[in-house]
């Protein structure tokens, strides 16, 4: 945490208010999301308890399992969701523009879940259905599989920084507000919400208190609060089971009926806090570079969507050396071209960079804009030389490749010197980029004395790391040539607890 994090959340605690971290939001919010609340039992691994699912405030959809540890309930339960999230994936594959490798959807779905705990109960979901078989024993739904593929793709592309395919509201919250509580409280969606937007009438330390109150305010999920599980849930599942046992219609009809009013009422205060969430972030203006980071999430839903139209096989249990070697890198590029972004176009994220000695900004003091250099092809182009003095800590060293929000489009520099001046900083950068084609720099794009200009490392363009192929690979780093699409029928204990 920085020092002007650390600040935030101090002057949120002492003002029992939260304070804005962000100018923009960074995140793409679609028009039409997907909101999933996923509902498991308190102390059973990964066993779905319920969902409730829809695209809007008022036409959300409940699913309810009532005997958890039953296989074909479950299976039944997600063949019910996986049909309604691939009927919503589906309306996204209609409107393609482009031709060849540049064709591709013009949107993609969005699918939010409470808080990253329910981005796990989908990742766990989605493992143990797209191995399924739709044919044989123990045969489930066509969709099953095919749902489990599109959970997989979705949770990989979660694991990348900007992305927005399938995201968190309580990380979308905490990325723009800060509050006077820990981070694991913050993934409590209706503390924290308390702290952002109060209920009418209540104070923040009411709506925190209430929202602390299982009884109030649910669990936003996945887990229900162990009280409701010994009080209320566990005789109905109980009584759900002795109906189904003795035969008796009309006591199933009943014990399921009440086995959804109370599972509706743990999972609806939830789910309009959600959506009263996504109402607060569409008030927050979007960052200019969003909409480019969404392009790439356009173009990987196309071309994911493209592989399971060729019958693309499975996903991987887990990553080969090589593979976990080049999802790291991936990774890390996307984070450092996020955070880049974050800081080029937010002016508090910047300060925040500032803070922490990872950019800097200051007052030009010299300048040499009619120095040239000589290329290899024994070019002469202008470099010139720009001396900033700045306050702000730096820890950044010479060559390090710059870029800059307060200057012109394109321009880019790199650091020649960093040098002590007294309590300040004398940083000697050379303009190598945003000038235009001729010899001379056109006007306005070499920073003058004077003038104030701040600067932040450039993630840049960086080629992708060459690996050793899978033959070359040493015995250690090797996996087993296994199949990717054949799991133990109990498998199901490893994610879903035991069965009856």
């Amino acid at each position: 945490m920085s020092v002007l994090s650390a600040l935030a959340h101090v002057q949120a605690m002492e003002s029992m208010q939260a304070v804005p971290l962000t100018k923009f939001r960074h995140r793409h919010l679609s028009g039409r999301p997907l909101v999933i609340v996923p509902l498991a039992m308190a102390g059973e691994a990964g066993a779905p308890l319920a969902a409730m699912v829809g695209s809007a405030k008022r036409n959300g959809t409940l699913l309810v399992v009532a005997q958890p540890r039953n296989r074909d309930q479950r299976f039944a339960f997600a063949a019910d969701l996986g049909q309604i999230v691939m009927d919503y994936i589906d309306s996204f594959r209609q409107d393609r523009r482009g031709q060849g490798e540049r064709s591709r959807y013009t949107d993609a779905p969005q699918i939010l879940v409470p808080n990253p705990s329910g981005v796990k109960a989908l990742a766990d979901l989605g493992r143990m259905c797209r191995f399924r078989a739709t044919s044989g024993p123990y045969a489930v739904p066509d969709v099953v599989p095919e749902f489990g593929m599109w959970l997989t793709f979705l949770i990989e592309r979660a694991e990348q920084a900007g992305t927005s395919l399938l995201l968190s509201v309580t990380e979308m919250l905490t990325e723009h507000w800060a509050t006077g509580q820990s981070t694991l409280e913050d993934q409590n969606l209706a503390s924290l919400m308390a702290w952002i937007s109060p209920p009418s009438g209540l104070s923040v330390e009411q709506a925190m208190a209430d929202a602390e109150n299982p009884d109030v305010c649910p669990p936003a999920g996945p887990s229900t609060s162990p009280e409701f599980d010994n009080r209320d849930l566990a005789p109905a599942i109980r009584r759900f089971d002795t109906a189904r046992t003795l035969g008796d219609p009309h006591a199933l009809a009943a014990a399921e009926a009440e086995l959804r009013e109370l599972i509706a009422g743990q999972i609806q205060p939830t789910w309009r806090t959600v959506w009263q969430a996504i109402s607060l972030l569409r008030s927050v203006p979007e960052a200019p570079r969003t909409a480019k980071r969404f392009e790439g999430d356009c173009r990987d839903f196309t071309k994911y969507s493209d592989y399971r139209d060729s019958d693309g096989l499975p996903q991987r249990k887990r990553d080969t050396a090589i593979g976990a070697a080049r999802r790291l890198s991936r990774l890390e590029r996307a984070l450092a071209e996020f955070e880049s972004d974050m800081a080029f176009d937010d002016r508090f994220v910047l300060a925040d960079r500032r803070s922490a000695g990872e950019a800097f900004a200051g007052t030009v003091v010299e300048t040499e804009p009619g120095r040239t250099a000589t290329t290899d092809n024994n070019r002469r182009v202008p470099r010139p030389l720009v001396t900033v003095r700045t306050e702000d800590p730096v820890r950044l060293a010479a060559d390090t490749k710059l870029i800059s929000p307060s200057m012109p489009a394109g321009h880019k520099a790199m650091i020649v010197s960093v040098l002590p001046d007294g309590d300040a900083t004398r940083i000697t950068v050379e303009v190598n980029a945003g000038m235009g084609h001729g010899r001379v720099p056109k006007p306005g794009t070499v920073p003058e004395p004077g003038q104030y200009v701040a600067y932040l490392p450039d993630p840049g363009w960086r080629p992708t790391p060459q690996f050793p192929a899978s033959d070359a690979t040493p015995w250690t780093h090797s996996a087993s040539d296994t199949s990717n699409t054949e799991v133990p029928e109990n498998a199901a204990a490893e994610e879903w607890g035991n069965e009856d």
